[in-house]
């Protein structure tokens, strides 16, 4: 028998032990209901477990998100279904309008008819998700998170039915201006991010000169990549404008339009007499050319003409007529408008690589609302001359002459320079617009004013002049140097100088004029090696002026005032129908107050509710579509539920038979260790008493 060591002892400890750990793990899955209660209990399985468990939370918030947007879909629904009704009211309305000779009648349905148009507009303003629009053109589209993966995403599409976008014709967009016929180049053009490729004269079979840079070529080189950009361009009408006559005398010759030459004599009779023997001779010809006259009436505005297909215009002259003689426009070629429309209804971008020209395509620089009509003025580059104001009788809108702008207009711009007049600022002439917004229903919006420049090379200026602030400059050996040096005044000039690589680009936020100069005048050194080589002192600097966008719910028309075409074009803008065509009806342009309206009105209505119900199908699929994603994300999450709980739930009859077995060992274990003490305490005990 070994005294020195109990092994029976240590034997049955750690028997004890090991059956008190196990009862206590079994104890703890039994209590917690859960077979691995720490990292210890499945090292690998708790961290397939926790991935398992971030997927079922994940899962359910994606549930959650296709629920909302369930929720904004059903939104409108109801919305497009409360105005098909009302819509369908409105064409009885109309119909009951189109046959009635009752003034009473016709003047209470109009009441009630404009009072259908309110309703319209307010249950698509109402349609809100999450304090915004869905149906007024502010949310085109909302991305869903359904998915619990990168790019699990659902986009639901919304339109505008806002009574200015139901109706008859194409939705509201963005006209070019129609003032260039120099065709594009590959990066004159971004649009929403996209390079524009070149314009062809094979884009355009029917211009008899500049095809390539006609309205009808740039709108098919913008559609070649419609699929990426979600634009679509359209080619508008070609509107030239006439000229101020100041001959009445007799004369002979031709104009020649597109190429045909038409015989024209003038009796010189009168002003009047001459316009009606020009407009005559050419719509005798229009067949040929494509182009119609209008005459416009006034010996300050002249004679018109049109291409309503968006081919360029080109006139000449032989004989002894000309423009002054005939209202014509000068010899020369004229492009058209076109007009960008956005697929999905979300805004346009308009940009231009560094080096294009963005002028070529007869935009401006911006973000352009969806299903707006819009169009920009002119840029009309940098000057150092003093630049010509709007004056009363330069121009009209929707038929209200525009009158003078004033100084008093723009607080902002500095006047420093000769060049730069707050009077003829952007700022000024978009609020010279704007005092005629009741009558016209267009409302002007200045630009930020832009200007990018190419071209660094790299040198020393002694000072720089910006916005009246002269500039201590010295070396300037990089683009950053420039761009550091200009910003350290911004808040003296109102411009922010940024890196476009070539270059700097300068921009003020506010539209206001920026004004440009060095002591050498040489503005390669500054970035802009563009600039005038005469903008050598403050009061000499070159001026930029900020375009300016014009904008409604509806189509509207530019043209000449009292002053002439020549006054409307030198402010930035042409003559013209922008935003669309004279086509496209909208409810909000309807009045049944007559039977004829009543009658007009009744094609442009089923077209509005065709519409509605366009969109009612797609809201349908939408809520169909979402349906099946959250039965698809509940069973994924259902499937994740189980893979968890079979790693991490506890089996009870496993875990109760395991309690079991090890109390039962626990006790035989310590009966065990008493045992095993006892017998050790024997000994010593016989030792003690045989030693004494």
């Amino acid at each position: 028998m070994i005294i020195g060591t109990n092994t029976n002892a240590i034997v049955a400890a750690n028997a004890y032990k090991t059956a008190s750990t196990a009862y206590a793990q079994a104890s703890t899955r039994i209590s917690t209901q859960l077979q691995v209660n720490s990292a210890k209990d499945d090292p690998v399985g708790i961290g397939i477990a926790n991935k398992w468990a971030a997927k079922i939370a994940s899962y359910a918030k994606a549930v959650g998100n296709i629920n909302a947007g369930i929720t904004a879909v059903n939104t409108v629904d109801t919305a497009l279904s409360s105005i098909q009704t009302t819509l369908a009211a409105m064409l009885e309305l109309a119909t009951t309008s189109a046959s009635s000779t009752d003034s009473t009648t016709l003047a209470s349905n109009q009441t009630l008819f404009a009072s259908y148009i309110e309703d319209i507009d307010t249950l698509a303003n109402n349609a809100l998700y999450n304090g915004t629009s869905l149906l007024n053109g502010d949310t085109p589209t909302l991305k869903v998170q359904s998915g619990i993966n990168v790019g699990d995403t659902t986009t639901l599409s919304f339109g505008s039915v806002l009574s200015s976008a139901l109706g008859s014709g194409d939705a509201l967009a963005l006209s070019s201006l129609g003032a260039s016929t120099t065709a594009l180049a590959s990066g004159d053009l971004v649009i929403n991010g996209y390079t524009v490729g070149a314009s062809l004269a094979s884009y355009d079979t029917t211009s008899y000169a500049s095809a390539s840079g006609s309205a009808i070529a740039k709108a098919a080189a913008i559609n070649l990549i419609s699929g990426t950009t979600n634009v679509e361009a359209t080619a508008g009408t070609t509107d030239v404008g006439g000229t101020t006559m100041t001959s009445s005398a007799t004369a002979t010759g031709t104009i020649i339009i597109n190429g045909t030459a038409i015989s024209v004599t003038l009796a010189g009779t009168s002003y009047d007499t001459n316009r009606a023997s020009v407009v005559t001779a050419i719509n005798s010809n229009s067949g040929q050319t494509g182009v119609t006259a209008v005459d416009n009436y006034s010996t300050a505005s002249g004679v018109s003409l049109t291409a309503s297909d968006g081919r360029n215009i080109t006139v000449a002259y032989s004989g002894t007529l000309t423009k002054l003689n005939t209202g014509v426009a000068a010899a020369g070629t004229y492009a058209g408008t076109y007009t960008l429309r956005s697929l999905d209804q979300s805004d346009i971008v308009i940009s231009s690589n560094v080096g294009g020209t963005l002028a070529n395509a007869d935009l401006a620089l911006g973000t352009y609302s969806a299903n707006t009509a819009q169009v920009a003025s002119k840029n009309l580059g940098g000057s150092t001359s003093a630049a010509t104001a709007i004056t009363s009788g330069d121009m009209t809108i929707n038929g209200y002459a525009i009158g003078a702008s004033f100084s008093s207009d723009d607080t902002a711009s500095d006047a420093t320079a000769t060049s730069s007049t707050k009077v003829a600022s952007g700022i000024a002439l978009a609020a010279a617009i704007n005092r005629q917004t009741t009558n016209t229903g267009v409302t002007a919006t200045v630009n930020p004013n832009v200007v990018v420049g190419t071209g660094f090379v790299a040198g020393s200026v002694t000072s720089i002049f910006l916005n009246g602030q002269t500039i201590a400059a010295g070396s300037l050996t990089s683009i950053a140097s420039v761009v550091t040096l200009l910003n350290t005044y911004t808040g003296l000039t109102g411009v922010t100088a940024t890196n476009n690589t070539s270059g700097v680009t300068l921009t003020a936020s506010d539209g206001r004029n920026i004004s440009i100069g060095s002591t050498d005048g040489v503005g390669a050194t500054l970035g802009i090696s563009g600039m005038n080589t005469a903008a050598k002192t403050a009061a000499t600097a070159e001026t930029y002026r900020a375009t300016v966008t014009l904008s409604s719910d509806s189509t509207f028309t530019v043209a000449a005032g009292t002053n002439g075409n020549t006054s409307l074009e030198t402010v930035g803008f042409r003559e013209g129908t922008y935003g669309g065509t004279t086509g496209d009806t909208k409810v909000s342009d309807l009045d049944i107050s007559t039977a004829t309206g009543g009658s007009n009105a009744i094609a442009t209505l089923q077209d509005a509710i065709d519409m509605v119900s366009s969109y009612q199908a797609i809201a349908g699929a939408q809520l169909t579509r979402m349906g099946y994603q959250s039965s698809y994300q509940e069973d994924l999450s259902t499937h994740a539920s189980t893979a968890y709980g079979n790693i991490m739930d506890y089996d009870l009859a496993t875990e109760t038979t395991a309690l079991a077995v090890a109390q039962t060992k626990q006790n035989g274990a310590m009966a065990m260790l008493a045992q095993a003490n006892m017998s050790q305490d024997m000994v010593a005990y016989l030792l003690k008493q045989y030693i004494n």
